[in-house]
């Protein structure tokens, strides 16, 4: 993996709460920021995600979809059924 350096600017409050953070992970404060990152990066890739299929799924579900919803919740409903007689 390729590693680059880079200085970023942060209130001092936070830089000394990253510094408390890292010292009781035993990381370096590096580490602790390439961690914060990747996992703000996931999360945002997440939402972008999750916003996708609510697009995809804003308009309902077909008339196909409705008719097979309702052939499994009869079919289910039969298992269970049968399996409680």
């Amino acid at each position: 993996m390729q590693i680059v350096k880079t200085g970023i600017s942060i209130n001092k409050k936070l830089f000394e709460k990253a510094e408390e953070l890292a010292s009781k992970l035993d990381i370096s404060r590096s580490k602790l920021f390439q961690l914060a990152v990747e996992n703000y990066i996931r999360q945002y890739e997440n939402i972008q995600i999750f916003e996708k299929l609510n697009n995809i799924y804003s308009d309902g579900i077909t008339g196909e979809e409705q008719h097979l919803q309702n052939f499994m919740k009869s079919y289910h409903k039969k298992i269970v059924e049968d399996k409680w007689k």
